[in-house]
């Protein structure tokens, strides 16, 4: 009898133990490093129970840490019920066959910059509970393009556009054989409604500077990835202005702001005496055409939208077609050059024929002065 008691009270103490043991003997653990996804794709944040093992009625909780937590997804033992935080639907998926060998981590589908922050990983059971945190950082890299703008002044400028990065990117122009081509570069970064951040950057490249491949690098820190596009520019390309046609561009530039001031005064003057006349009838009628006039601006400007799209397309072959037209241009003025050479030799050779005239007049005038002397006497 003694001896059943015994071991009554030794199987009791055993059993208040277990408990005890068992808080002490399990641990959770995460990622020591954060965990980088990219948008738009699936990422696991990985937390594993240890030693491995499926406990009894096991919960778990996955939460993001914020002011507060937020659900994101929560299993029970109990009925084996598994259900999605709100927001997270259809997001979420736990690894319940690996649960056995105590990985309870976390698949977050379809990545969004919102997602972006610390996460908990929860476990308990009646005995216990444990926790472990991770940080998952989303990234998100980009297509580069680079667009011709044109002739600016002696140069030609170039514009560089990427959108949809994060977190905020870094550009940056390169040209192997170009001098000075960082300064005149105008970079602006911006961040849209969905938390992505949107580049431009516009340079102005001269034929003093170099020639050959110009490149726009975009690169992401976070994940030292970068996206780059190049174009190749040649001397061939560059605006050539003679002497003559900038001095006819001056002076048409200032013909023009002669007119422009008429323009503004004779509106003006012609404003002020209009404004008199009007009555509030005339004024409302105004307003409406206004309103219509609009309307049809509004509905060119898509119309101009449309045909700007269709123009880019075409972009290319006008560059070929530009640099035809510059290499006749330097013709043209080769032989503009020969012209003008050839007037001034006969300019000078005209001036020498009246000098030799002059000088016959002058010998005639002395032999026919003294012959009249001759007969008065």
């Amino acid at each position: 009898m003694a001896t059943c008691w015994q071991l009554f009270v030794c199987s009791l103490g055993l059993l208040l133990l277990v408990p005890c043991c068992l808080s002490e003997k399990f641990s959770v653990t995460g990622s020591q490093s954060p965990v980088v996804g990219f948008l738009g794709q699936d990422v696991v944040l990985p937390c594993q129970l240890s030693p491995p093992a499926q406990l009894p009625n096991m919960d778990l909780w996955w939460r993001k840490i914020e002011q507060e937590f937020i659900l994101v997804h929560e299993y029970t033992d109990r009925g084996t019920q598994e259900l999605p935080g709100e927001g997270y639907q259809n997001r979420t998926e736990l690894f319940l066959p690996e649960f056995s060998s105590g990985n309870v981590s976390l698949r977050l589908k379809t990545l969004q910059i919102t997602d972006n922050g610390k996460y908990q990983c929860f476990v308990r059971n009646p005995e216990w509970s444990r926790e472990a945190i991770t940080e998952l950082r989303v990234a998100a890299v980009a297509p580069v393009f680079i667009d011709v703008l044109g002739f600016q002044g002696q140069g030609i400028g170039l514009a560089c556009r990427s959108t949809g990065w994060f977190p905020k990117p870094e550009l940056q122009w390169v040209g192997k054989n170009w001098q000075n081509l960082a300064t005149d570069i105008v970079t602006d970064v911006t961040e849209d409604r969905e938390n992505l951040y949107n580049v431009v950057s516009h340079v102005t490249v001269t034929e003093r500077e170099g020639s050959g491949d110009i490149s726009c690098i975009v690169r992401n820190r976070l994940v030292e990835t970068e996206q780059q596009s190049a174009i190749h520019l040649s001397g061939a390309i560059f605006p050539r202005v003679s002497p003559w046609l900038a001095a006819f561009w001056a002076l048409f530039a200032l013909v023009l702001i002669v007119a422009g001031v008429c323009a503004y005064l004779g509106y003006t003057a012609k404003q002020k005496a209009s404004q008199k006349k009007c009555s509030k009838e005339e004024a409302l009628l105004t307003l409406e055409t206004k309103k219509k006039t609009l309307e049809a601006d509004h509905q060119n400007l898509q119309e101009n939208l449309e045909t700007e799209k269709k123009e880019k397309e075409t972009l290319k072959s006008e560059c070929l077609d530009l640099r035809k037209k510059l290499e006749n241009q330097e013709n043209k003025n080769k032989w503009l050059e020969k012209v003008c050479q050839d007037l001034r030799e006969k300019l000078e050779n005209q001036e020498k024929k009246i000098k030799r005239l002059e000088s016959e007049c002058q010998e005639l005038r002395q032999k026919t002065v003294p012959q009249k002397g001759w007969f008065f006497g």
